[in-house]
């Protein structure tokens, strides 16, 4: 077999230095022209939503702050619910490293804890009627997991809670806007 040597051919640098040193140089001009151009645009929109937040704000009247304060409640109350469920799993979760062996914590037990001795609790140990809904709540209370029933429904309200509070944010805010104009 015959060993045949491969020469690489010069290649010249030079045009093609040349060529990046001038794109460089305007890439710089435009980067500088874009930072000017955004700072001013983004110093009005700051200084416009200023203005505008208090337009609205001033308008305000006491009936909305208090549907504010009662929806931020509702809010903060389904977040206290949220924390309990995820608090719910992390403790789940570090009995589980532990042990090995994953803590189920259903519904029942605070069905128990809270229902103990009242009618809906002596309905489910011995219904006289609507027995296939006892069956019903009796699987739920058994199956579902405390902390699904303390997280699903707490994403739900906050969620419904932020779009009814923006939705009626944003009717307020043109309100005011379509009576300033008139």
């Amino acid at each position: 077999m015959t060993h045949t040597e491969y020469k690489e051919p010069k290649i010249d640098n030079t045009s093609w230095n040349r060529w990046v040193e001038e794109n460089l140089g305007r890439a710089k001009e435009i980067y500088v022209e874009a930072v000017k151009n955004l700072s001013s645009i983004s110093r009005l929109s700051i200084s416009r939503a200023r203005d505008e937040s208090k337009f609205f704000i001033s308008n305000l009247n006491v009936v909305d702050f208090i549907w504010g304060f009662i929806s931020m409640a509702v809010i903060g109350i389904a977040s206290l619910f949220l924390l309990a469920g995820v608090g719910l799993v992390g403790y789940q979760v570090v009995l589980w490293m532990q042990d090995g062996v994953w803590s189920e914590f259903p519904i029942a037990i605070v069905f128990n804890f809270l229902f103990e001795g009242t009618v809906p609790a002596q309905w489910l140990t011995n219904p006289e009627s609507w027995v296939g809904l006892q069956k019903v709540v009796e699987w739920l209370l058994a199956n579902v997991p405390l902390s699904a029933a303390l997280i699903i429904p707490s994403l739900v309200v906050i969620s419904v809670m932020a779009c009814i509070s923006a939705l009626a944010l944003v009717f307020r805010f043109y309100q005011f806007k379509k009576d300033e104009k008139n």
